[in-house]
């Protein structure tokens, strides 16, 4: 009776365990999606072109970059769970002040440091994310992006009201921000403790990261490129070449973060049933077809549309990837993430300056096109995506810990 009390309680933890990740998921997604749907409306106050704003996007990446290797560290030194709650504290205020930047000098670097925290928030909250899945045996590390995605879905979605609304970036973002942050003091309690890849015996701080780890670094950066590009693009595209409203144009992000949501709901379920090379490949051959026929009709309609399909197909990528870096049983999961984030991090660093000048030179459908064109380079690499050994059900799981 006392074990079946014990094991009742540990699985109640760690069910709470879960919705506390998914929270930090799906608030992350949401102060992500709030902003970027009002990038027309800062582009606006601060009378900024598609080029300069493209080098204000540049310090989110390459403060990711600069800040990934600390964070793999971090990660694996202090642990996934102590992370996680630190570094969301810092992710959230961070973004407030983007909503007051007086100029495009201060708001690079403004999203500079946010690009520095949110590589530690990313490492940290996917690499619980995977402490979890283990305990579970069973994948549903997709499910947290689901959140991440339904996040950006909200955050999308309460953007376009406040563009409807012309209500005051100084107002909407803050506030955000501040409910966000609420939630994250609250949730932060209920992470697990115990189980975390904590490598105190090495003294390096830098570790060079495996070569089988290189691959899915570029299907990474080729996603997250994508991404990227879906979340800084999508609104400027429908808003500016097609003329469309800016309550308009914020719809493409949001059929974007829709199509990701559902995707990544049913991504555990898919690469339970058709593995994940075969997801990883059909997934990125519908993404690059999904823009390139948008780009070619381009109405806004079909812009929104496309959008959403491009959400679809990238759904599981990263996820996808992600499980098969944190899994490996030759380095920690932080250290794998870390490794992985960091190239595909670069996709972010090039995607604006790469988009932005094409765009000067040749329109921002054409750089969009490029976009499509790389996306279709996942369906060639998807065989990278294979784990090379996975830890779900591997073991049994570590004594889940309460916090006192």
């Amino acid at each position: 009776m006392s074990q079946s009390i014990e094991n009742e309680a540990a699985q109640r933890r760690l069910r709470a365990a879960r919705i506390a990740v998914a929270y930090i998921f799906f608030a992350n997604g949401a102060l992500a999606g709030n902003w970027v749907t009002r990038i027309p409306a800062l582009m606006d106050k601060l009378d900024l072109s598609v080029f300069s704003l493209s080098f204000a996007f540049f310090g989110a990446p390459l403060g990711a970059i600069l800040a990934m290797p600390f964070a793999g560290r971090i990660v694996t030194r202090a642990g996934s769970r102590r992370t996680t709650r630190v570094a969301f504290l810092f992710f959230c205020a961070s973004i407030a002040p983007i909503a007051f930047a007086p100029n495009v000098v201060v708001l690079g670097l403004i999203i500079f440091v946010l690009g520095v925290v949110s590589a530690f928030v990313d490492v940290a909250m996917n690499a619980h994310g995977l402490l979890i899945e283990r305990h579970y045996g069973r994948p549903i590390l997709s499910s947290f992006h689901a959140w991440f995605s339904f996040g950006g879905l909200a955050g999308a979605g309460t953007g376009a009201l406040a563009a409807w609304a012309a209500l005051d970036l100084r107002i909407h973002i803050p506030l955000a921000t501040g409910i966000a942050l609420a939630g994250g003091l609250i949730a932060g309690r209920f992470l697990l403790r115990g189980g975390d890849d904590v490598a105190q015996e090495e003294r390096r701080f830098f570790v060079k990261p495996p070569r089988q780890l290189v691959a899915l670094g570029v299907v990474a950066f080729i996603s997250l490129l994508s991404e990227g590009a879906a979340g800084d693009w999508s609104a400027v595209y429908i808003n500016k070449p097609l003329h469309s409203s800016q309550a308009i144009a914020a719809l493409g992000y949001f059929a974007f973060s829709l199509m990701m949501v559902a995707g990544r709901l049913s991504g555990d379920r898919l690469t339970m049933r058709f593995g994940p090379v075969a997801l990883t490949r059909g997934g990125g051959l519908l993404a690059a077809g999904s823009l390139t026929i948008a780009l070619l009709i381009g109405h806004p309609i079909a812009a929104i549309i496309g959008f959403a399909g491009m959400g679809a197909g990238l759904a599981a990528v990263v996820p996808t990837v992600f499980r098969a870096a944190g899994s490996r049983s030759d380095v920690p999961s932080g250290m794998g993430l870390a490794s992985v984030s960091l190239i595909g991090y670069f996709g972010f660093l090039v995607g604006p300056p790469l988009i932005g000048s094409t765009a000067k030179v040749l329109g921002l459908s054409a750089a969009l096109g490029i976009v499509a064109l790389v996306m279709a380079l996942v369906g060639v690499l998807a065989s990278s995506a294979a784990p090379a050994g996975s830890a779900v059900g591997a073991s049994a799981p570590e004594p889940v810990v309460a916090e006192e």
